[in-house]
């Protein structure tokens, strides 16, 4: 690591009305060098990388890069000075290819038209930078995500970034992609860029970062060294509470067996069997791919029974659509809320009684007293962080639109429920709140099956863990009997 930084924050101050977003915030960034940057929503991470990005001014403070100070005024400065912002939200044209993706805005022309023969030169280099074998004439759209995301950092490299600022990129990867551009940052820190990863995930930021710099309520709270952090003192840094306090397992009387699936098979699994009781809390994990999704969705009705069947309460049942679960008690949060579960342009309490309306209305009219305190009963019981119930979705952190998932499913009041990564990309804060809440479901008797790549989640609130490997079930375990080396034993084809 260099002895002087290539990018210093000096006392960074940010206000908006009525909220002191950021206080006195500094840090250095260094070439050859990942930093950290933790802390809940709302702990001040956007604002810092919206200064960085030339979006905001801060209003007291300096921003320093090699020893100069400079002013980003808007995004375009940012670029021209070498930072560039990758957020979660892919840039990219699917209709365009990858060197038109990469030099988007900023084509190489020969007399007026496009070099195509310098353009895939530069792409190719780049392509090389980024370790992608990877054609530049083809179409962007035919990639998997975890390239796209490659290419997303690529039209950063294009034009001569040399501080790269990544905004939760693995938010929509698996945990072999995510490796794949952990391979690649570390890669490009060898290469001397310096890079800022912003990742609700603690076990990536332990594995991808030099040192951690911990936002709290705008503020830096401390910085360290990497291998000088325990997953219980950053945890402690973020959110002033310990680890242990994170599973609020509570002891809940098991009743009745609610659902029974028998020798369930289809095109993406085979031979599954396992039933829950109420009031019981079944974790489902595996690698990614093992079919852990396709047994919740089976069971929803996104996918067809072809042998085998599902008994509710003892009776046969067959479920061939999500209507004909939610009919049967069945409610399910899947893992991409943004895409099968939100309107997000829609107002959080239009999302809330969606899956209501039909009770809610008379005669085709709806009425709108009892959708306001439906809203209102929600945002309170559910801690739902917005100006009012009339706030558009999509101006939401994540872990409040997860809120309005759980609180549009509490309206129905489900017998069954399917967790499908319900904390994936929230902040820690966020978890807690949904954790409880998971208890409450559980405590009125309802049946739950939780899948979760965070084997800490999957312990720390099931009663018993089964395991899939290759689109079958390996493994059923008490909680008292299961850890994680035995899970991923099972998972993996070590036992």
């Amino acid at each position: 690591m260099d002895s002087s930084p290539m990018l210093e924050l000096n006392n960074i101050s940010k206000s908006f009305p009525g909220v002191k977003a950021l206080k006195n915030v500094s840090f250095t960034l260094h070439s050859n060098e990942i930093i950290g940057l933790a802390g809940e929503n709302g702990a001040g991470k956007s604002t810092l990388i919206k200064i960085l990005g030339g979006v905001h001014q801060p209003d007291e403070g300096t921003i320093e890069l090699d020893g100069r100070k400079v002013r980003i005024a808007d995004t375009h400065s940012g670029i021209s000075l070498g930072i560039s912002i990758i957020y979660q939200e892919l840039s990219l044209v699917p209709e365009l290819s990858v060197a038109e993706n990469l030099y988007l805005g900023a084509v190489p022309n020969k007399s007026g038209a496009i070099d195509y023969d310098e353009l895939y030169k530069n792409s190719k280099r780049i392509l090389e930078t980024l370790g992608l074998n990877v054609s530049p004439k083809t179409r962007v759209g035919g990639l998997s995500i975890s390239v796209q995301q490659l290419v997303e950092i690529g039209k950063a490299l294009a034009r001569d970034a040399k501080i790269l600022v990544m905004d939760e990129p693995t938010s929509s990867l698996g945990r072999e992609d995510a490796e794949r551009l952990f391979v690649t940052m570390k890669s490009l820190k060898d290469k001397g860029y310096g890079i800022i990863f912003i990742s609700h995930r603690l076990e990536e930021l332990f594995s991808v970062t030099d040192r951690i710099t911990v936002l709290r309520d705008g503020e830096v709270v401390e910085t360290r060294a990497t291998s000088d952090w325990t997953t219980d003192s950053l945890v402690f840094a973020m959110v002033n509470r310990k680890i242990d306090q994170f599973y609020p397992k509570r002891q809940i009387a098991i009743g009745d067996k609610v659902i029974s699936v028998e020798n369930i098979e289809n095109k993406l699994i085979r031979n599954v069997s396992f039933s829950v009781r109420a009031g019981e809390i079944v974790g489902i994990a595996g690698l990614v791919g093992s079919g852990r999704t396709e047994v919740l969705k089976t069971i929803y009705g996104v996918y067809k029974v072809r042998k085998g069947r599902i008994e509710l309460n003892g009776v046969t049942c067959k479920i061939d659509s999500p209507q004909t679960a939610l009919a049967r008690g069945i409610a399910m949060v899947p893992e991409n809320r943004k895409a099968e579960s939100l309107i997000l342009e829609g107002t959080v309490k239009e999302n809330i009684v969606l899956s209501v309306l039909r009770k809610i209305s008379r005669f085709f009219l709806i009425n709108r007293t009892s959708i306001n305190k439906i809203a209102d009963r929600a945002v309170r019981y559910f801690e739902i962080r917005t100006p009012s119930r009339n706030q558009k979705v999509m101006r939401l952190s994540g872990g409040n639109q997860q809120k309005i998932v759980f609180a549009r499913i509490a309206e129905i009041e489900p017998k069954i429920l399917l967790l499908d990564e319900p904390t994936r990309g929230i902040d820690i804060g966020s978890k807690v709140d949904i954790y409880n809440k998971i208890m409450d479901f559980a405590e009125k008797g309802t049946a739950i099956i939780l899948v979760s790549s965070d084997l800490t989640e999957i312990l720390g609130l099931s009663d018993r863990v089964l395991v899939m490997k290759e689109g079958t079930m390996v493994a059923e375990m008490d909680i008292k009997d299961a850890e994680s080396k035995k899970i991923m034993d099972y998972a993996t084809g070590g036992k």
